[in-house]
């Protein structure tokens, strides 16, 4: 028995029936009692007029009637059932629908009401319907009358205002209007659809699938969305009793994209009948400042500029976002992630961390000395890292779910706040030479590091010009790189610093 039968109708008949009955002609006679076997097959099918109420009887035992219906172009076809229901056993239907070659499109069962079926697009075409008992031994004893309401896709609101069938497959899909709602129709458990739509600049994509009678069963609706390679970025399920679910707004690069609905029940087909339901993709445009998804590894990494604050967010406890930043020269930097507060402000946890990590052109890998990592909790609107000093080289910013403490999905804001350096190797004190005033400083730093004195010790680019080895530590290594600089130049002696530092 189809149990949500009377809640995907229920709602909408009243009103419609009503407009129906007064719009409609009066009801042509298409069988009458005694025409048994003159429309029991799709090679003998009765006309059915569009917009027309035809009506007719199942007159005995066995008896099936067929119609055949023609539709001029692609439009949306409402079919309603009128009858006068003695009991749920005895006047229960069995409605099925097919393509012009006999193949069935959808079959409702146990239909024992008053009854519009939910409106669906279909292609320009021939199509059949057939009725017969839901009971085969207890044919129901009463007249029943038959509307197929008929609206060109001309006078819908959109142009993808419905689905049209056939759309199974990305060969197929839909075209899909941003930010219009579209209304499909699973015909059966098996049923799939897909839909697509192409964006001319970057920005934000979310995709929600609504389910407003409620009808979605026990088992419930998936939702895909997929780039132009067809790749899953996106899913989430509609569970029964729920009004709406949506894939969460994520940044992307212009494209195009498709959309999977599917219904849960097909590997376990336990029901027969229409479902309706209303799929709206939103679409905000951004600039190069968003994330574009995926971006979650460093070979999809987005680009970062110094300074530059750029936007994300992560969609779910696995997402990760990768941000390349190319230092052209040495600089001091610091991480800042700055976000909203939640409308919950009893919400508390640390979501993201945000790690920098070097990158080794030899290799072709992210070193593993991390350059600086922030931890970012969802009390606190903006947090930053400490300060680190750097030489020129490519970087990648990772921001992840911490794995623990309160998962959030609010967009942040992400920026490298960077002072760019110049210096020359050895220079020291910057004076344009590099001689023994040079070594005195690096010796004078060395001695009161070694004595536990902090004032004054070098730092920033006159740190990186002392640190001849490039090992992030100045010691006697490094003043004898210089000493042996300065001797081999006072000699004569041609030298770089690629032939000292070895």
């Amino acid at each position: 028995m189809k149990t949500a039968k009377q809640k995907r109708f229920a709602a909408v008949f009243a009103g419609m029936l009503c407009i129906s009955c007064l719009n409609a002609p009066l009801a042509v006679d298409a069988e009458s009692a005694g025409t048994a076997g003159e429309n029991d097959s799709i090679a003998t099918a009765e006309e059915l007029p569009l917009n027309t109420a035809v009506s007719g009887d199942i007159s005995a035992k066995g008896d099936v009637d067929f119609y055949q219906f023609t539709l001029p172009e692609d439009g949306l076809l409402q079919v309603s059932m009128i009858a006068d229901w003695v009991s749920d056993f005895g006047d229960s239907y069995r409605i099925t629908f097919y393509d012009a070659d006999g193949n069935e499109i959808s079959q409702d069962d146990y239909v024992h009401s008053n009854t519009q079926f939910p409106a669906n697009g279909w292609t320009a075409g021939v199509y059949y319907l057939s009725l017969a008992p839901y009971y085969a031994d207890y044919p129901p004893a009463s007249t029943y009358t038959l509307t197929a309401n008929f609206t060109p896709k001309s006078q819908w609101e959109s142009d993808s205002a419905y689905e049209l069938e056939p759309n199974d497959s990305f060969s197929n899909a839909n075209a899909l209007t941003l930010s219009a709602p579209c209304r499909g129709v699973f015909h059966n458990y098996q049923d799939t659809d897909y839909y697509t739509f192409t964006t001319d600049q970057p920005g934000k994509l979310s995709v929600t699938l609504g389910d407003e009678t409620q009808s979605s069963g026990y088992l419930g609706w998936s939702l895909f969305l997929y780039n132009s390679d067809r790749e899953q970025i996106g899913k989430t399920e509609l569970t029964q009793g729920t009004a709406s679910v949506t894939i969460p707004e994520q940044g992307f690069d212009p494209g195009t994209f498709y959309i999977q609905v599917k219904t849960n029940a097909m590997t376990n087909g336990n029901w027969s009948g229409a479902e309706q339901y209303t799929l709206t993709a939103d679409f905000t445009p951004t600039d190069s400042t968003y994330e574009s998804e995926p971006n979650d590894s460093t070979s999809r990494a987005d680009v970062m500029l110094p300074n530059t604050p750029v936007s994300g967010k992560l969609s779910d406890e696995s997402d990760v976002d990768y941000y390349k930043v190319t230092l052209d020269s040495a600089a001091q930097f610091s991480l800042c992630l700055e976000h909203a507060l939640p409308d919950d402000l009893s919400s508390s946890g640390t979501p993201w961390t945000v790690t920098c990590y070097p990158f080794d052109e030899k290799t072709g890998t992210l070193r593993e000395d991390k350059a600086v990592t922030l931890d970012a909790a969802l009390g606190k609107t903006k947090t930053e890292s400490e300060t680190v000093l750097v030489r020129g080289s490519t970087y990648y910013v990772e921001v992840r779910h911490k794995g623990y403490g309160g998962f959030s999905d609010l967009e942040y804001t992400l920026t490298m706040q960077a002072e760019m350096l110049t210096y020359t190797k050895g220079d020291v004190n910057a004076d344009g030479s590099i001689d023994s005033t040079d070594v005195f400083v690096m010796m004078y730093s060395c001695a009161k590091k070694a004595v536990g004195r902090t004032d004054d010790l070098l730092d920033g680019a006159d740190f990186l010009a002392a640190d001849i080895d490039e090992n992030g530590t100045l010691d006697s290594t490094d003043i004898f790189y210089e000493m042996l600089y300065i001797a081999s130049k006072g000699a004569g002696v041609p030298v770089d610093w690629d032939s000292i530092v070895k």
